[in-house]
């Protein structure tokens, strides 16, 4: 009798869906975004974002730099003006997975469904504006916001308070494996290795099973 009403309580539970963005929603295109920097006239690749200092990405990503004092720095190291760096910035993150975007969609319908992603501004606006949309999430969960990154136990940590997370089922998806493997020692239930968008659908869509997606 005690396992029967323990059963019910667990069907009970709310479900709260955590996905990241770069790599599940959007293609991330390093190649793009070197092209973009080009100078008119280029026709070899003599630099790539890549060349340029960690720190800069880092203290961008984490809200420890502005978004001008960003550009800026881009643009000097790469001689090229603050336009092209926004250019290049967008060229990285325009490819959405449009199916896969309007399954999740069709998710939220009936669960609640957030992001946690090591993101920046310029990306975020970008993604939000063209790709998903406004209000696409319940709630958003991004590094340039709270100042910290995964795999940090510590973010993580903080989208569990939260969102109470030991009280709902969680099902967190992201194509990053070292983030599985921190949000898995924290205690989240269901951890998804993100590969292919047809497969992860499938996978979401049976632990959903007890609400419609259609």
């Amino acid at each position: 009798m005690r396992d029967k009403r323990r059963n019910r309580i667990m069907e009970k539970r709310d479900k709260l869906f955590i996905f990241d963005i770069g790599g599940v929603f959007v293609k991330l295109d390093p190649a793009s975004r070197d092209r973009a920097i080009l100078q008119a006239g280029d026709t070899d690749l003599s630099f790539r974002y890549s060349d340029a200092p960690e720190a800069i990405f880092r203290d961008f990503r984490l809200g420890r730099s502005t978004e001008p004092d960003y550009v800026r720095k881009l643009a000097d190291m790469f001689a090229v003006s603050s336009d092209r760096i926004y250019e290049a910035e967008h060229a990285y993150v325009a490819e959405g997975y449009g199916e896969f975007i309007d399954f999740v969609r069709r998710l939220r319908r009936h669960h609640r469904v957030v992001c946690l992603s090591n993101n920046q501004a310029i990306h975020w606006r970008y993604i939000s504006e063209n790709l998903l949309g406004r209000g696409y999430f319940d709630h958003e969960y991004l590094s340039h916001e709270m100042c910290l990154e995964k795999p940090d136990h510590m973010i993580f940590q903080e989208v569990s308070r939260t969102e109470r997370c030991s009280d709902k089922e969680v099902i967190y998806v992201d194509d990053i494996e070292e983030n599985i493997i921190a949000a898995r020692k924290i205690g989240w239930q269901h951890c998804i290795v993100h590969r292919d968008p047809v497969e992860t659908a499938r996978m979401l869509e049976a632990l959903a099973a007890d609400k419609p997606l259609n």
